[in-house]
């Protein structure tokens, strides 16, 4: 990493494999980017939890905004 201030931005279109290593410390998480690229996510099992619990969150959020959203209330209406 570098000491530049902006954000960097990740594009994934599947997750092809997951594995652990470092004696089952650590996830390796091997993704495929838009321009059909690989890279591998290194995420230590303490990160791999937090990360699961948001992505559970926010995945239960997007599903109420698309069903409000279909139901065409926008989510300060309900």
């Amino acid at each position: 990493m570098t000491d530049d201030a902006r954000p960097r931005v990740l594009s994934i279109t599947s997750i092809t494999a997951v594995s652990t290593i470092d004696g089952g410390d650590t996830l390796a998480a091997e993704v495929s980017g838009p321009d059909g690229g690989t890279l591998f996510l290194l995420i230590p099992l303490g990160a791999a939890g937090a990360l699961i619990t948001q992505l559970t969150d926010a995945a239960e959020r997007g599903a109420r905004e698309r069903r409000l959203h279909s139901r065409g209330r926008r989510q300060d209406q309900a």
